[in-house]
């Protein structure tokens, strides 16, 4: 349950990061900028802190684009909402996993503490 609110709060994050706007105020431009800076601030944290090569960030995007691929293809064919969310949390214990195994376990910890540092942040200057 707390991996699926933090997933849905990354999410939030991505969409509102940089002001109070409303997501669906801003135009398509607006979006992608956003969305954009907010990758280049995590791919930065991953380079410069957790010190990933560059072999690990790719993984991670591949990662990261077959898990909202799957979790678009969820949405569109599973019927049931009950369904939906077993795959769901089923597909993010595994792309948890697959985490663990590019990064480790302890540097998987310090990014997904450093996204939730970003999440309240954002929440406190009313930004999602």
């Amino acid at each position: 349950m707390t991996t699926r609110i933090v997933l849905i709060a990354i999410c939030f994050l991505c969409a509102t990061v940089t002001n109070a706007q409303k997501w669906e105020e801003l135009s398509d431009e607006q979006k992608l900028s956003k969305l954009k800076s907010f990758r280049a601030e995590n791919q930065k944290y991953m380079k410069d802190s957790l010190r990933l090569t560059p072999v690990q960030m790719n993984d991670i995007d591949n990662l990261n684009l077959c898990f909202l691929s799957t979790l678009d293809r969820i949405g569109r064919y599973a019927k049931e909402e009950q369904t939906k969310e077993e795959y769901a949390d089923a597909l993010w214990e595994v792309r948890w996993a697959q985490m663990d195994a590019i990064i480790g376990k302890e540097k998987h910890e310090r990014y997904a503490a450093y996204i939730k540092r970003k999440i309240l942040v954002a929440m406190e200057k009313k930004q999602i």
